[in-house]
């Protein structure tokens, strides 16, 4: 551990496991069920391969999560410390979304983690919502420079699954939606309200109102808005591996045939 505070207090002795830069974060997503490397950076998006690499390492130190070997590889699971943690985390997600999410600014702004946290509402809420096969082709005006090639995402439903995509895999489009990227955030966490961004124009829905419908009740996107509290679940979910994403699916399978 890089930070020590050198005395027998509690509250310092959970801090220097628990309080590092991007830990409470990658807690809440073995919280949420990730276990592979690339399903939690998906919800840490800015944090670099390696400094994500070197925070497991050291949490695993610090016996809050455990390496389990599975096939080939490996993934993540958190120990008894680990899961110990599951109130606090949810005790900040609850402060976080009363007196912080309201003041988002544009640093704020992530289209990757705003693609992702709507996959995972689907996935653990109303996903029977949509019909058994559809594509949704997400178009974000008003990104980031560092998001300028994410501009376009996929949400793609078969299989009873949700798959995520920000290259054109060549399907055929059921619904098509324009967005400025700050206000659909405030809008899926509740603190916008959708119908006056759609008569502002800052969320345009193609022709298709019977499938929009759908979309609005999956994604229990209430008028007048509700904040949304983005909470961890309070037991440990089943062990489960989440779809990776097509197009690295894709890069995948092309690797392994090169090699």
């Amino acid at each position: 551990m890089d930070m020590r505070y050198g005395i027998f207090c509690p509250v310092a002795k959970a801090a220097e496991v628990v309080a590092s830069r991007w830990t409470p974060l990658i807690l809440s997503e073995l919280m949420k069920g990730r276990e592979r490397f690339i399903d939690i950076q998906q919800g840490v998006p800015l944090m670099s391969r390696s400094l994500l690499s070197r925070r497991l390492k050291e949490m695993e130190i610090s016996n809050l999560i455990e390496r389990v070997p599975q096939g080939r590889s490996h993934v993540y699971r958190l120990t008894e410390a680990g899961n110990a943690l599951r109130a606090l985390i949810n005790q900040l997600a609850e402060w976080g979304s009363t007196y912080r999410l309201p003041y988002l600014d544009e640093q704020d702004r992530n289209v990757s983690y705003l693609m992702y946290s709507m996959r995972d509402f689907l996935l653990h809420g109303r996903l029977s919502e949509l019909p058994a096969k559809c594509v949704v082709h997400f178009e974000f005006t008003n990104v980031p420079r560092r998001d300028h090639k994410l501009r376009n995402w996929w949400l793609i439903k078969r299989d009873g699954d949700i798959d995520l995509c920000y290259t054109d895999m060549g399907f055929e489009v059921d619904l098509q939606i324009t967005a400025d990227l700050d206000v659909l955030t405030r809008v899926v966490i509740g603190t916008a309200s959708l119908q006056k961004a759609r008569i502002a124009g800052d969320v345009v829905f193609s022709e298709n109102p019977r499938l929009v419908n759908k979309l609005i009740n999956a994604l229990d996107l209430v008028e007048p808005p509700q904040m949304r509290l983005l909470r961890v679940p309070e037991q440990p979910p089943p062990p489960t591996i989440l779809p990776m994403p097509l197009n690295l699916r894709k890069s995948v399978k092309t690797t392994s045939r090169a090699a």
